[in-house]
């Protein structure tokens, strides 16, 4: 029951016949795409933190994408097993394929939705700033969607993985909590600034950099659609 359930909602979220949604779709699951994105973050942790505490931020979330990812690709899809719906043979014939694009043979869980959502709790709990947590989860959920458009994953697939990557965003924010309180690192307060010291321009200034990205991959996309 639940695999026909899941099958279902995945193939009705699969595909389209509009060129510009195909393209669109293969530029926002692309890491590449958010390059511009990675390297304001980066900005941002040095412009907010003392170098040490910078590298520490930085240490803690290339730990954090490294456990999310062995945890999904070196030990759970493997150990569990289940087809792709792009490699499945109960219903790959099914499913809208772009570019090519069929992803691994494996897809439980979902790599992206693990990676994104992870990045997305631990920098919101970092900044706690509202408007860029709506954004960061946006960005995840837009990226995660990606994933069904492409039918590399299953409903069941990305639902997992979003769940396991806000548990490991937050086991990791935590940890990272308690190290900083033992180093006794000490932040601003004040209305310029957020709750945990991250100045509200900086803030700002990080939406209008990730909305303009999304901006550039529509262009991208549209010029694509038309070429």
């Amino acid at each position: 029951m639940f695999q026909q359930l899941d099958q279902s909602i995945t193939l009705a979220l699969n595909g389209s016949d509009s060129l510009f949604w195909d393209n669109l779709m293969m530029c926002v699951t692309n890491t590449f795409s958010w390059s511009l994105i990675i390297i304001m973050l980066l900005v941002i942790f040095f412009r907010n933190n003392y170098v040490r505490d910078a590298f520490i931020i930085l240490l803690t979330i290339g730990l954090m994408i490294f456990v999310a990812d062995r945890l999904c690709s070196g030990f759970v899809k493997p150990m569990v097993a289940r087809w792709r719906p792009t490699q499945d043979p109960e219903i790959m014939y099914l499913i809208d394929i772009v570019d090519g694009y069929r992803g691994g043979r494996f897809g439980f869980f979902s790599g992206h939705a693990c990676n994104t959502f992870c990045m997305a709790t631990f920098l919101s709990l970092l900044f706690r700033y509202k408007a860029v947590t709506f954004t960061l989860y946006f960005w995840s959920a837009t990226t995660t969607f990606t994933r069904l458009y492409l039918g590399v994953h299953y409903f069941g697939d990305v639902t997992v993985g979003l769940i396991v990557g806000c548990l490991i965003g937050w086991g990791f924010y935590y940890i990272y909590d308690k190290v900083m309180q033992r180093l006794q690192s000490s932040r601003l307060t004040s209305d310029q600034f957020t709750p945990t010291g991250y100045k509200k321009r900086d803030m700002n200034l990080f939406l209008a950099v990730v909305y303009f990205n999304y901006i550039c991959v529509l262009l991208v996309s549209m010029i694509k659609g038309v070429g």
